[in-house]
C-alpha cells in the first residue's frame, strides 16, 4: 500500500514538473518572437523609401535616415531637366554624391521644397542645392515645368581629345572643381548626362564630370 503512495507521488512530481518546463518552454518562445518583431521593425525604419544612409559620418544637421514616403511619386513620362517639387511624404530628400542606391548621403532637401534639376542620368536628377551639388531620387520629386532651353550638348559616345594629358574627371560640373580621377587621351567614354558644358561619366571605379571642350564626338 505504501508503495502504491509512493508510485502516485512520484508521478505527481513529475507531471508537476512537466507543467513547469512546459510553461517556460511557452514563456521563452513569447520572448523571442517579440524580440524578432521588434528588430525587423527597427530595420525597416532604418532602410527608409530612397535606399538606406550607408554612411554614418555627416554634417551638422543632416539626417542619416532616408525619407519615409509613400509609393515613388516619379514622372510617368521621360524625365528630363527642369523644375521640381520634393514630393516625400514627411521626411526630407537625401543628396547623394552618385547617382546610385548605395551612394553616400551628403545633405537633404525638406518636403515641398522647390527645386531646378540641372541634368538628369536614369531615374536621378542632379541639383546643386544651397551650395551642395548631388543626385537625388527622381521617383520622389513632381515636375513643375520642364526647361524649355535644349541642351548645348548631347549624351553619347566621345573620345578623350586632349592635347597629351588626361583628362581630369571633377567631382562636380565645374572648372575649380576637386579632380576624382582622370581618363587618358584617346580612350572612349559614354556620356550619361548633360549639365551645361559638361558631361556625367562613369569610368571604372569613378564617376564624375568631364568638359567637353576636350571631348570629341564619337560617331
Amino acid at each position: 500500500m505504501a508503495k502504491a503512495k509512493d508510485k502516485n507521488k512520484i508521478m505527481l512530481i513529475i507531471s508537476a514538473m512537466l507543467i513547469v518546463i512546459a510553461v517556460i518552454i511557452t514563456c521563452v518562445a513569447t520572448i523571442y518572437e517579440k524580440t524578432s518583431s521588434d528588430t525587423d521593425k527597427k530595420s525597416e525604419v532604418i532602410s527608409g523609401a530612397d535606399g538606406p544612409a550607408v554612411s554614418t559620418t555627416k554634417a551638422p544637421g543632416v539626417s542619416t535616415t532616408a525619407p519615409q514616403t509613400t509609393a515613388p511619386q516619379g514622372n510617368k513620362t521621360e524625365n528630363k531637366a527642369g523644375k521640381y517639387k520634393v514630393n516625400t511624404k514627411d521626411d526630407p530628400l537625401g543628396i547623394r554624391i552618385e547617382a546610385a542606391q548605395n551612394a553616400q548621403r551628403i545633405s537633404e532637401i525638406p518636403k515641398g521644397t522647390e527645386i531646378e534639376i540641372l541634368a538628369v542620368y536614369d531615374t536621378w536628377g542632379y541639383v546643386n542645392f544651397e551650395g551642395v551639388g548631388g543626385w537625388v531620387s527622381m521617383n520622389y520629386v513632381e515636375l513643375v515645368s520642364a526647361s524649355a532651353e535644349a541642351p548645348k550638348h548631347t549624351t553619347g559616345k566621345y573620345k578623350i581629345a586632349t592635347k597629351d594629358d588626361p583628362l581630369g574627371i571633377r567631382t562636380k560640373p565645374e572648372q575649380d572643381a576637386e579632380r576624382g580621377g582622370e581618363i587618358p587621351k584617346g580612350e572612349e567614354v559614354e556620356i550619361l548626362a548633360v549639365c551645361g558644358d559638361w558631361g556625367y561619366v562613369k569610368y571604372k571605379n569613378e564617376s564624375g564630370w568631364l568638359s567637353f571642350q576636350y571631348l570629341e564626338k564619337v560617331s
